[in-house]
């Protein structure tokens, strides 16, 4: 049987929690990551577990090699202006979430939010309101396990849209592919394109540099948004605010305190969601993306035809306004995933030849091919820097 232990071990364990059965089983660990207390190593854990291996399992929609199971490519926003400025990139998730609640489509959504107890920490939220849903709105760059409560609510007879990173996702369409019931009870996968998960250490730096000396002194942090992409934000109990742009938070500390796994993902771009959205960024003069703020967008990918038919319906009734987005160019907007996708294969090869297991990827993510497509020099750095840092154990 697949041995979550292992997984630990290896440092491939993407704290998704659904190897436990209450939130509260998931803590931090000392490396500043989600962990299971003590994981449920039964038969769920070793059909999903996301830190052993990864399928997105959709025979359906035409296979893009660089940006997986594809039905349609848009790019749009929420027209209701307050989703969409509260949203990171475009509200459109929220405003999807938003449908599904108010068209009793489902009961609930499980999803990330800031917790109510820390708010530089998350936690995972089961909303049955529009208003539950806007106040969980935007990007959470820290430690997060959604699927922790998926045990405690099989069987009971309600419907569930679930939000997650790809991985938890994945996780979610292994344990739903196989199971009609489970299928029925969890509809819609839904999902962001993700740059990695933050460790607490990073937030922590953050506030450092904002020149917050006590986190217990904040009473709100927001990463991003209220704008596109919005700024990270603090506020003391003392009413003072603190603030720094996305790109100065994000591309200077946070992305420097990933953790192991997401390093070596091969899909962070969630091929296993009905519905994906990522920032749709607009290009800079110099190519690339550009970061100055803007009306938010969002790419919108449908993968499934469960998918294509919720983005269909949402349109209809204007809950979102987009128009086609060709996906040779989603490169252009996302070249940090597409370049990710190409050396996927390269820095998996370097962790298992130190003796480390790695999740297996499906043969339907075409690594290989997406390799092919990746130039010698990038694809031997990768490896290289990869086996270097596991080596000196900084991965």
């Amino acid at each position: 049987m697949h041995n979550i232990e292992k997984v630990i071990q290896d440092n491939m364990c993407s704290g998704c929690g659904l190897c436990v059965k209450t939130e509260k089983e998931m803590c931090i660990s000392d490396s500043g990551f989600l962990r299971p207390l003590i994981p449920i190593n039964d038969v769920l854990s070793a059909r999903s577990c996301p830190g052993s291996a990864v399928d997105h399992h959709n025979g359906e929609a035409p296979y893009d090699v660089l940006w997986g199971p594809i039905f349609s490519s848009n790019v749009g926003y929420a027209t209701n202006e307050e989703i969409r400025n509260s949203g990171s990139s475009g509200g459109v998730i929220s405003a999807l979430l938003d449908f599904l609640i108010t068209s009793a489509t489902v009961d609930a959504v499980i999803h990330t939010g800031a917790s109510d107890q820390d708010p530089i920490r998350n936690k995972t939220y089961i909303s049955t309101t529009p208003g539950e849903i806007l106040r969980n709105a935007g990007s959470r760059y820290a430690p997060s396990s959604p699927l922790s409560v998926i045990r405690s609510l099989i069987g009971n007879k309600k419907k569930y849209a679930v939000v997650g990173k790809p991985c938890d996702i994945a996780a979610m369409r292994s344990l739903t592919s196989s199971d009609i019931e489970l299928k029925t009870q969890f509809p819609y996968l839904i999902s962001f394109m993700c740059a990695g998960v933050p460790s607490e250490e990073g937030t922590l730096r953050v506030l450092k540099k904002l020149g917050i000396k006590d986190r217990r002194t904040v009473s709100l942090f927001r990463y991003r948004g209220d704008g596109w992409p919005g700024l990270t934000k603090a506020i003391t109990s003392s009413n003072e605010e603190h603030t720094m742009t996305y790109n100065e938070s994000w591309g200077t500390i946070l992305n420097r305190h990933l953790q192991a796994r997401c390093k070596l993902c091969a899909d962070g771009i969630g091929e296993a969601a009905d519905i994906v959205c990522a920032d749709a960024w607009h290009e800079s003069e110099n190519g690339y993306p550009s970061f100055e703020e803007a009306e938010g967008r969002s790419l919108i990918l449908s993968r499934t035809s469960a998918g294509a038919n919720l983005l269909n319906q949402a349109i209809q009734a204007k809950v979102i306004a987009t128009e086609k987005f060709e996906t040779s160019k989603i490169s252009e907007i996302q070249p940090y995933q597409s370049n990710r996708k190409k050396t996927a294969l390269a820095r998996k090869l370097a962790i298992n030849l130190t003796g480390s297991i790695t999740p297996k990827y499906d043969k339907k993510y075409r690594l290989i091919t997406a390799a092919s497509q990746s130039n010698v020099t990038d694809l031997i750095k990768a490896f290289a820097g990869t086996f270097r840092r596991k080596l000196k154990k900084t991965l």
